[in-house]
């Protein structure tokens, strides 16, 4: 399997491939050259090195549904933050 074959599977798919290469006893060095990957290519199909096995994430950005405090709701003609609290729970003076 080529370079260009293998960036068309789904990036779960190739994370199972390479953690294969690597039970096999090869090192994540060794199977990257192999493949003829780069980090950046990694990077870009969301698939990490952690904990001596790649794993591949469904979805990029920001993977918290939890609200943050930096949400802004529309007010007039501007928008402006919550005017409860602040992002350390501090009450807002607007």
């Amino acid at each position: 399997m080529d370079r260009e074959e293998l960036l068309a599977l789904d990036n779960s798919e190739i994370a199972a491939k390479m953690n294969e290469m690597i039970a096999g006893g090869k090192s994540k060095q060794e199977v990257e050259a192999e493949l003829g990957l780069t980090t950046a290519d990694l990077m870009k199909e969301n698939i990490f090195w952690v904990k001596d096995k790649y794993l591949a994430r469904a979805w990029s950005g920001y993977t918290s549904t939890k609200r943050s405090g930096n949400e802004y709701a529309q007010e007039g003609d501007g928008w402006r933050g919550d005017d409860v609290k602040d992002f350390k729970g501090r009450e807002v003076p607007w």
